[in-house]
């Protein structure tokens, strides 16, 4: 399948495949106590190909079958089941999850959205303190303007009042 040897171009069928070095790492993690062949690692990462084919293949049956466009895991996890591989379902599982996980973490950091110190209700707290606060100092800010519009209005009362003495002072003359 992903053989180096298979006729089509190198880059061609790299694409197809699961990347070697991730293979020939896992097998190196697994198995530190035994040295590995070259023709025995190039197997392994045969075999995983054709496993990923094959559950792909049988996923997207199972996704037809359900009349979807979309395969999603739990196709997956029925079509591990079809091929008999059930006893993994959990391990299958389990790890979908721990990336699920990873994924909404590297979502997180990519966003730039620091993890907050607080919870969400002292969040609410402190937002509803910032708006009493708001509140208030609008509230001063209409007083303040309320109490000088009546000093301005009293003024202009008062000037009016003068220059109406005034002006009946002129007539009594």
């Amino acid at each position: 399948m992903c053989s180096p040897n298979n006729g089509g171009s190198a880059s061609e069928e790299d694409d197809k495949c699961v990347p070697r070095a991730a293979v020939y790492k896992m097998i190196k993690d697994c198995t530190r106590q035994i040295r590995v062949s070259g023709e025995a690692k190039e197997f392994f990462v045969q075999c995983c190909n054709e496993f990923i084919h094959t559950l792909a293949l049988q996923a997207n049956t199972v996704c037809e079958q359900q009349a979807k466009k979309l395969i999603h895991p739990d196709h997956i996890v029925t079509a591990l089941d079809n091929l008999g591989f059930n006893s993994y379902k959990a391990n299958c599982l389990n790890a979908m999850e721990t990336a699920q996980e990873e994924m909404a973490q590297k979502r997180k950091k990519l966003h730039g959205k620091p993890a907050s110190i607080y919870t969400q209700e002292e969040l609410r707290r402190q937002q509803e303190i910032l708006f009493e606060q708001a509140r208030e100092e609008l509230q001063q800010l209409e007083e303040n303007d309320w109490a000088q519009t009546q000093e301005l209005s009293k003024e202009v009362l008062r000037k009016k009042m003068e220059a109406s003495r005034t002006d009946d002072d002129n007539y009594d003359d």
